[in-house]
C-alpha cells in the first residue's frame, strides 16, 4: 500500500503544471484504495523495480455489467513508453472474461490522461462530481468493452 501511495503522489505531483494556481498535492487519505483491493477486485502492478505503474477495476456499484477503472498509475519517469496501454489492455481482457460488457473511470477535468482515455474509444458520460481531497472537479468516462 505504501508503494501504491507514493506511485499515486508522484503522479499527482504532475498536476501542478496544469491545474490552477494554489492547488496543493494532495494527502491521501488512510483507505483511499481499498475498493480496488477487495477480494472481487482486480489490481496489477509493474515492478523495476519498484512499483512504477498500475492498474485496477472492480465492479461497478451501479451496473454488475460495467466494470470500474481506477488505479491507473504509471511513473512519470516511464510515461509514454506504452506501460499505461499494455496495462489497460490486459485488465480489459480480464474484465471480458468475467464478463463485463462495458467500463467506466473518473478523471481530472482537464488532465492530460483525457487525451489517453479519447485515443482508446473512451468518451465522457455526461457524470460530474467534486473529488473532496484531490480538491478537483472529476468527469466521468465510459466505453463499451464489445
Amino acid at each position: 500500500m505504501d508503494a501504491l501511495t507514493d506511485l499515486a503522489r508522484e503522479c499527482d505531483e504532475t498536476y501542478l503544471e496544469w491545474t490552477p494556481k494554489g492547488w496543493t498535492v494532495p494527502i491521501a487519505p488512510r483507505g483511499w484504495a481499498d475498493r480496488y483491493l477487495k477480494e472481487d477486485a482486480f489490481v496489477e502492478g509493474v515492478f523495476d523495480p519498484g512499483l512504477i505503474a498500475t492498474v485496477a477495476f472492480r465492479p461497478s456499484d451501479d451496473d454488475p455489467q460495467t466494470a470500474h477503472l481506477g488505479l491507473v498509475f504509471v511513473h512519470p519517469s516511464r510515461w509514454r513508453q506504452g506501460l499505461a496501454g499494455m496495462m489497460l489492455d490486459r485488465a480489459e481482457a480480464e474484465m471480458r472474461r468475467r464478463g463485463f460488457v462495458r467500463e467506466v473511470l473518473w478523471t481530472p477535468d482537464g488532465a492530460p490522461a483525457e487525451h489517453f482515455y479519447r485515443s482508446r474509444g473512451w468518451v465522457r458520460n455526461g457524470r460530474t462530481e467534486w473529488h473532496p481531497w484531490v480538491a478537483l472537479q472529476m468527469v466521468g468516462y465510459a466505453r463499451d468493452l464489445a
